[in-house]
């Protein structure tokens, strides 16, 4: 039995079994520790997998409640026809839902857990390393330069994090480019666990609750700015800092970008730099997390490239195809 059931495992995708692994490990640690108090499944983290497939969701259903008869199978009989109807559906479920799971289990992970695995946070230590580096903080220093309108265009940046990795990934799935969006979303998977690992080793609320009583100027936006603020402050994971996944994610995304779509790697480079601002000035990280995301992001595309190319189950084409000369082939 455990041959087969080894079998079974080896030949399924890497991210379903990484999704029930991770769940049911999960799952046994709630069960059996006192470390968890209660899951709590919100937050933006959890939410923005959501979206893709809501979209996804809503298109399947207008395409076949817009289909002619003879193409929603009008002679089946009613079971062939409810599985020919609802199989799209099925299968958008089928490869979203790790992604979705593991975003929910990320949350849930944080909502009571962090400080009870290592109760000393590292805020101390990575400030410490910010004023060695530039003579002082970076949100210090970045204080005289404070307007309304600064404020409200880096707080929209540093929201729109909530759509580029839904966005990349729905468009290679729209186009049906299935390798590219698994290696995507792998890619997002492998970073976010790596990251899991190091905010329970190195847990810090940031530069904004740690110098609270020290900043002389307000990071005062317009009042609908403020909402997204607000939205994105209620949202967040508490003790989430080394490493900014809201730098390192969307660079991971320009890496696999250069892959697969060149022309927008110079424009996602753009948008990480703008990131990177957008994390020091509204002081939600240090310099140093922000490096740090420079060191994650590649070795996360590496190992991810690793795993899949090496995992039994579903292979997957590690390079894009090269595209095919047409006066050659004319």
């Amino acid at each position: 039995m455990l041959r087969n059931f080894t079998r079974f495992v080896l030949h399924c995708r890497l991210e379903d079994v990484m999704a029930a692994g991770v769940s049911m490990l999960l799952l046994v640690f709630f069960l059996t520790t006192r470390l968890f108090v209660s899951f709590q499944l919100q937050g933006h983290d959890f939410i923005f997998i959501l979206l893709p497939v809501g979209i996804l969701g809503i298109k399947c259903l207008l395409e076949m409640l817009l289909a002619s008869d003879s193409k929603t199978g009008n002679n089946l009989d009613t079971g062939k026809y409810l599985v020919a109807f609802f199989k799209p559906l099925v299968k958008i479920v089928r490869d979203w839902f790790p992604f979705l799971l593991l975003s929910a289990c990320y949350y849930a992970l944080y909502t009571n857990l962090m400080l009870r695995v290592n109760p000393h946070t590292a805020d101390a230590f990575l400030s410490k390393i910010d004023a060695s580096l530039l003579g002082n903080q970076a949100s210090f220093l970045l204080q005289p330069w404070i307007n309304p309108w600064t404020t409200d265009f880096l707080s929209l940046v540093y929201f729109s994090y909530v759509f580029t990795l839904p966005g990349v990934a729905l468009y290679f799935y729209l186009a049906k480019e299935a390798k590219a969006f698994r290696r995507i979303m792998m890619g997002y998977l492998t970073l976010m666990l790596m990251a899991i690992i190091s905010y329970l080793l190195v847990p810090a609320i940031g530069p904004d609750e740690f110098f609270a009583d020290q900043y002389t100027s307000d990071l005062n936006g317009h009042q609908v700015i403020r909402g997204v603020d607000y939205i994105m402050r209620v949202g967040r994971v508490g003790y989430d800092c080394f490493p900014s996944l809201h730098v390192g994610i969307p660079l991971l995304l320009s890496l696999y970008l250069f892959s697969y779509r060149k022309k927008a790697f110079m424009p996602a480079l753009v948008y990480v730099a703008l990131m990177c601002c957008a994390t020091l000035y509204l002081r939600y990280h240090y310099l140093v997390d922000v490096i740090a995301s420079f060191a994650y992001a590649p070795a996360a595309y590496r190992l991810n490239d690793f795993l899949l190319g090496r995992w039994p189950g579903e292979k997957i084409q590690m390079q894009p195809p090269k595209p095919i000369d047409i006066k050659t082939a004319t």
